[in-house]
């Protein structure tokens, strides 16, 4: 069996935290391969941990595990899963991020029953109660003995763009460290809505328009505007040599608009 574990989480490199979890799973699995994913999404910010995450998912092999510390303390009815896709796991609170991840249903989705694992009142899930998941599965735990079977994952379906009579409707959800603003919008939804019409796509509240998609930012001029859909197929928006984010006054959440013209 694959023993790829990864981390996703928004606690930085500074702290002990990594170390801990990372210890804690190789001193009973001591031959894990770790993956760190990124440990630099912003705090609590479950939608762009899904994002991330979801962006390379495909590219894992079957058993790969992946632990998500980002917004991880369960509070009210949300539970502790642990889903299986792709014939992957992945371990975190349902509270929305694998909904971002997961394009279908997942195979499998188990509610756990934390009390069972002995840590119901721990204040450091990864440790306590993620790695204790990730290190059953990796001894052939059969998930399904680790709680209750429950139908889907969470999913919050204002995320997705949306059609309107005059084109698409869609958000930033991921600005890079190059301040590139990545929307939700994907090649498919707007073939499909567009198709060979003219369009204007409208940013930050409509002080700027773009009416071409490129296909490389080397086919703009230095410190102009380009479109263009990226590796992962999300329309992405970046400004050649300079941040689109610091630029335009792109953010996280930032409408993005396209209107198809007559």
């Amino acid at each position: 069996m694959t023993k790829i574990v990864t981390l996703t989480t928004d606690w930085g490199n500074s702290d002990y935290y990594i170390g801990a979890v990372k210890a804690s799973i190789l001193s009973s699995v001591p031959d894990t391969v770790f993956v760190d994913i990124s440990h630099n999404i912003e705090h609590f910010n479950w939608q762009q941990a899904g994002f991330v995450l979801g962006s390379i998912v495909e590219d894992f092999p079957e058993g790969s595990i992946h632990i998500i510390g980002v917004d991880s303390e369960p509070e009210g009815d949300m539970k502790v899963i642990v889903a299986k896709y792709m014939k992957q796991y992945f371990i975190c609170t349902d509270n929305g991020t694998l909904g971002i991840i997961f394009k279908d249903e997942p195979e499998l989705v188990i509610a756990i029953d934390v009390a069972a694992l002995g840590n119901e009142d721990c204040v450091f899930m990864e440790k306590n109660v993620f790695a204790e998941i990730a290190k059953l599965i990796l001894r052939g735990k059969n998930i399904r003995q680790l709680g209750t079977e429950i139908e889907d994952v969470t999913r919050y379906t204002d995320l997705a763009p949306q059609t309107t009579p005059r084109g698409l409707l869609g958000n930033i959800i991921y600005i890079d460290s190059y301040g590139n603003a990545i929307s939700n919008i994907n090649r498919e939804i707007f073939e499909n809505t567009v198709g060979d019409n003219k369009f204007e796509i409208l940013l930050n509240t409509h002080s700027y328009k773009v009416t071409q998609i490129y296909n490389s930012y080397k086919e703009v001029e230095m410190a102009e505007i380009v479109c263009l859909f990226n590796s992962i197929g999300l329309l992405e928006i970046a400004i050649r040599g300079a941040s689109a984010k610091n630029l335009l006054g792109l953010r996280q959440d930032s409408q993005i608009r396209i209107d198809i013209k007559a």
